[in-house]
């Protein structure tokens, strides 16, 4: 963590305050969902999205909560504020409570973390990739239950890649461990449906900016087998916007002009959401 304060059902307290009894069974078990906010320059980036996921996820795997829309983004600023942040990224936990038979009870933990800042060679030169056999449980929810990930990600980063690419037993890649995939042949793009994916906040505004270009989007399962014949792939995330790649295991892939496009105008996008945000527009 960084900076002095957390936060605990919207209490600040010291961040050397924040333990977990290691008796806690919802811990243990992973009975959780969490968010990751992106604070950048003062900006913190799409709170109310952030909120209806991490709603969506706890009703997804049946944890209750009794929290109230808006009360995520108000406790998130206040731990800004208190840390003296302009730069980090938020983590928000959202924990079945210690009582086993608790019912409408969780608890709630933001914290602040230091920004991930990928490599700038990423965005001109493409990300490598791996596949992996794998699939996440109820992908639609954004749970604490990340050991496939971390295995995947791990063998990701083994073999000098940028990250691992899930492949589900039917064959069709899926998502990343923590990235969105998306293929292009230069002139339309495509990705799996939400559906069997976790849709990423990312994905959803970047699908947005695709729609305001004009580019058409079609959300239908992506094979492995059909990679070789793909022209070009990205993929997206809170920390790396978009990133366009370079390779999957065997197959290269250029950058098109039509990801380029894309890359700079979800920029400019961003660019204006933050100055919206700063004169109070939104």
């Amino acid at each position: 963590m960084i900076g002095p304060f957390c936060s605990r059902n919207g209490e600040l307290i010291p961040a050397e305050d924040a333990t977990v009894p290691v008796d806690d069974i919802n811990f243990q078990y992973g009975f959780g969902v969490y968010e990751t906010l992106k604070l950048r320059r003062g900006v913190l980036y799409f709170p109310e999205l952030h909120e209806k996921r991490l709603f969506h996820s706890a009703e997804v795997i049946g944890l209750p909560h009794g929290l109230k829309p808006g009360k995520l983004e108000r406790w998130t600023r206040e731990l800004v504020a208190a840390n003296r942040l302009r730069d980090a990224n938020i983590k928000q936990l959202l924990v079945g409570s210690p009582a086993a038979n608790s019912a409408g009870s969780s608890t709630l933990y933001i914290m602040a973390l230091a920004p991930l800042y990928p490599d700038r060679k990423l965005y001109r030169k493409g990300a490598g990739l791996i596949t992996v056999a794998a699939e996440r449980q109820l992908p639609e929810a954004k749970s604490l239950n990340m050991l496939l990930s971390t295995i995947a990600f791990r063998q990701a980063r083994a073999a000098g890649a940028y990250d691992a690419l899930l492949i589900d037993r039917n064959g069709v890649v899926t998502e990343g461990t923590r990235t969105n995939f998306f293929v292009t042949d230069g002139s339309t793009i495509r990705t799996a449906p939400a559906g069997m994916v976790l849709e990423g906040v990312t994905r959803m505004t970047v699908i947005q900016v695709i729609g305001e270009l004009g580019i058409p989007l079609v959300e239908s399962p992506v094979a492995r087998s059909e990679l070789g014949q793909t022209a070009a792939a990205f993929v997206t995330s809170t920390s790396s916007k978009i990133i366009p790649v370079s390779s999957i295991d065997e197959h290269s892939f250029a950058i098109p002009d039509l990801v380029r496009r894309l890359m700079a105008e979800y920029d400019r996008f961003l660019e204006r959401y933050a100055t919206e945000q700063q004169t109070g527009q939104r």
